[in-house]
């Protein structure tokens, strides 16, 4: 069974062509879109976004090959299967068709079995290229989380921040990061064990990550430290970012056997300044998290 969601688009000068090509086609389950010039033809494949193209190679406005080398410059519809459609028969002319990016060539005056036969091939071809494209992105993925937060993990975390520090020193943006580190999470261990402390971890990465923007990221930097990359925020609103993801953090507690265990963070910031490299920046932001925990506890008793 062709699934209903598959699109072709029928790119055809003379109505009754067009016609004809449907009432074969129409069995196929395939939703189809029909274009009578290449100008037409570019503004609905740009719109649908079919699967498929059968393109007539003589079109009014831009030829199929004028289409066909519009098609290869947009990312998103460069890898659409088209099946060139015409009626030249010289070996030259098919050749060049598929030098110019034609998955397939059909020659008219063709037959019903032929066309549906050379458009399933198509539609095969865009299905197991679209199959590869997620599991290349799944592999993408796992590759570069942690798999106990679902953050990114360390080595996804530093390629990011390196990229945006990059940014920064070339258009002098704003940057700012701040380290969490998950407080009592080694009592949790001691006490609960390991299964408790990934508990914690986990839910405080959840929390962390309902704080942010869609350009921010969070990673795991280290056991229980994790590091939030914020791209244009300067310091004068790094600060309201920490109130979040630390109010976030102890909204309330997290549940471990029943019995309901009060969380927090501890948190370094630092803001991008010209000079630094990301090295330099978590280094800031560790050095702040450090000073903060000491002011926490106090001055060391005289002895």
């Amino acid at each position: 069974m062709v699934p209903s969601d598959r699109r072709l688009l029928i790119v055809e000068d003379s109505p009754t062509m067009r016609k004809v090509m449907r009432r074969f086609l129409d069995a196929t389950g395939y939703v189809i879109f029909e274009a009578g010039d290449g100008e037409e033809a570019l503004r609905l494949a740009a719109r649908e976004r079919p699967d498929v193209i059968l393109l007539d190679r003589q079109i009014p406005l831009l030829d199929g090959y004028g289409v066909l080398a519009s098609l290869q410059t947009d990312p998103d519809l460069g890898e659409v299967p088209v099946v060139l459609v015409t009626s030249h028969s010289e070996p030259e002319d098919v050749a060049d068709g598929l030098r110019r990016g034609a998955h397939d060539y059909l020659r008219k005056p063709f037959e019903q079995p032929e066309l549906v036969a050379r458009v399933h091939a198509a539609m095969r071809t865009k299905a197991l290229r679209d199959e590869l494209r997620a599991r290349n992105a799944q592999l993408e993925r796992l590759v570069s989380t942690d798999l106990l937060t679902g953050l990114l993990n360390r080595g996804a975390t530093a390629d990011h921040l390196r990229a945006l520090v990059s940014r920064s020193q070339r258009h002098g943006l704003a940057l700012s990061v701040v380290l969490l580190d998950v407080d009592g999470i080694g009592d949790v261990n001691a006490e609960r064990g390991h299964a408790a402390g990934d508990t914690v971890l986990e839910t405080v990465a959840a929390r962390v990550r309902s704080q942010l923007r869609e350009e921010d990221a969070a990673g795991r930097w280290s056991g229980d430290e994790l590091l939030v990359v914020a791209p244009d925020t300067a310091a004068g609103g790094v600060g309201s970012l920490v109130a979040r993801l630390r109010g976030a953090v102890d909204a309330e507690p997290v549940v471990l056997e029943a019995q309901a265990v009060a969380i927090s963070v501890s948190a370094g910031a630092a803001t991008w300044s010209d000079g630094d490299d990301a090295e330099a920046l978590v280094r800031r932001a560790e050095h702040e998290l450090a000073a903060g925990r000491a002011q926490r506890r106090g001055p060391a008793p005289h002895g």
